[in-house]
């Protein structure tokens, strides 16, 4: 099983981006930032987003990713970004990741955020996406894996994902709305059954992002307990946590993630 903590991961995204996404209805004020964040939760392993409130930013010079103290141990960063940027904002971040992965072994993977969003999915078919993964895994020394954002919504909504979602070394899997985790088990399934071999990282939402909410505190917990149970099965590879930008702005959740982390995760 090895140390559980080297299997947590953390989300972090650009401090204050969420809060300009009205429909979060997120409280407080978000200043933390990603390396903050990983020494907030006390782990060790960072994905990077980019929001539509970066703007042009290149991972080539981006602060955010700096790791001055030697905090964090791998890195992953994301091809496409959250559903809103659109397609044409992240025309250029594939050359990024591998010009960061020429200097950074801890870089480990790419990963396509919101990808079942939109016109995506007509753009970046199959065959394209087959592409991206052999020059991932292929284009420098290391190689990068290819993971993919997937939601229960997809589940709820009928959509046809696996021919696309196959193509990803592993999935992320997320719980969109909080109330949907009262069957978590059921859409962990799906979602573990999209990608070949069955990779699987479990998505802890800490605020409910598709009703604009807190998480209940029994759901935090029976999550949290989830996704521990899964982590020691082996049946998720990891766990990662949303996120830096809900660690300082007052939620209960985070309390409690906090308190599982130091009290479950060894």
């Amino acid at each position: 099983m090895g140390n559980l903590r080297d299997k947590i991961w953390m989300l972090g995204e650009t401090p204050g981006s969420h809060h300009k996404f009205a429909p979060y209805n997120l409280p407080g004020v978000n200043t933390m930032t990603p390396m903050e964040g990983l020494e907030f939760f006390g782990v060790k392993n960072l994905c990077r987003m980019k929001m539509k409130s970066d703007g042009d930013l290149s991972y080539v010079t981006d602060d955010l990713i700096k790791d001055e103290k030697g905090v964090m141990e791998k890195l992953s960063l994301s091809l496409t970004g959250a559903g809103e940027r659109g397609i044409e904002a992240d025309k250029d971040t594939l050359d990024e990741i591998l010009e960061v992965a020429r200097r950074d072994k801890r870089l480990v993977s790419a990963i396509n955020d919101d990808f079942f969003c939109g016109d995506r999915p007509k753009i970046y078919t199959p065959d394209v996406l087959a592409n991206q993964r052999e020059i991932l895994h292929t284009a420098v020394d290391h190689p990068i894996e290819f993971w993919s954002v997937i939601y229960e919504r997809s589940y709820l909504a009928n959509e046809d994902v696996y021919a696309h979602a196959k193509e990803f070394d592993l999935t992320t899997f997320w719980i969109w709305y909080a109330e949907n985790l009262n069957e978590i088990k059921k859409y962990f399934e799906w979602g573990k059954g999209l990608t070949k071999e069955g990779r699987v990282i479990l998505g802890i939402y800490m605020w409910d992002y598709g009703n604009g909410a807190p998480v209940p505190d029994d759901l935090m917990k029976m999550q949290l307990d989830f996704a521990y149970e899964k982590l020691v099965s082996g049946e998720a590879e990891g766990i990662m946590l949303h996120s830096s930008n809900n660690a300082d702005i007052g939620l209960t959740a985070t309390d409690i993630t906090q308190k599982w982390l130091k009290e479950v995760i060894k």
